[in-house]
């Protein structure tokens, strides 16, 4: 918990994303960033393991795993696929879950295996929907402590869906039909995008 007297120091510290103590040959990639000043991070699935958690100095009261593991710390599991067009339903409740921990008091962790893509995905749409932003806007300012995230245009094929459907937004409507229009598609993928065009906003 931060005090008053050193909320400037603690806003402005590195962030620690791999373990005190560790030899970081055995760690090449980051477990974990946070986002900006928010008690949001954005996790591989190795952050998760109690002794990483620990290391970083990490006590999470919501942890989101949208791979297909969960783990002892998962509070919420929304597993998604990577590399394909998942089922809307689904994305969409990885959303709405994540947007509710983030108004809530408490460090939140998406995480999903490698902390590249699904995790990047849902934590960029909470986001642009929380923080009336674009999806674009969102993931720059992820990249900005998680250079490798990078979310796959299959999944932001449902993250233009999310911003269309329950947020409204004209131009993520133009973004789908445009990035559905470029991405080959498998026919199972197809048919699901076809379903996400047609879908009327709310």
């Amino acid at each position: 918990m931060t005090t008053d007297d050193d909320s400037t120091a603690d806003t402005t510290r590195r962030v620690r994303t791999v373990p005190r103590d560790v030899d970081p040959e055995k760690f090449p990639q980051a477990l974990a960033a946070r986002i900006g000043d928010r008690e949001l991070w954005i996790a591989n699935g190795g952050a998760v393991e109690s002794n990483h958690l620990s290391a970083m100095d990490l006590d999470p009261e919501y942890v989101v795993s949208v791979n297909n593991n969960e783990t002892w710390a998962t509070t919420d599991h929304h597993p998604l696929k990577d590399g394909y067009v998942n089922d809307q339903a689904e994305f969409s409740a990885a959303v709405e879950t994540t947007r509710d921990h983030i108004r809530a008091d408490g460090t939140v962790i998406v995480n999903c295996a490698a902390g590249i893509s699904r995790s990047s995905t849902v934590i960029a749409t909470a986001l642009a929907a929380e923080e009336g932003r674009s999806f674009a806007a969102a993931v720059d300012e992820i990249n900005e402590t998680r250079p490798r995230a990078r979310p796959h245009p299959k999944l932001k094929l449902n993250a233009f869906a999310y911003l269309v459907n329950v947020e409204n937004r004209t131009e993520a409507r133009r973004q789908l039909q445009s990035l559905a229009d470029s991405t080959p598609l498998r026919s199972r993928d197809g048919d699901i995008t076809e379903e996400l065009l047609s879908t009327e906003s709310t």
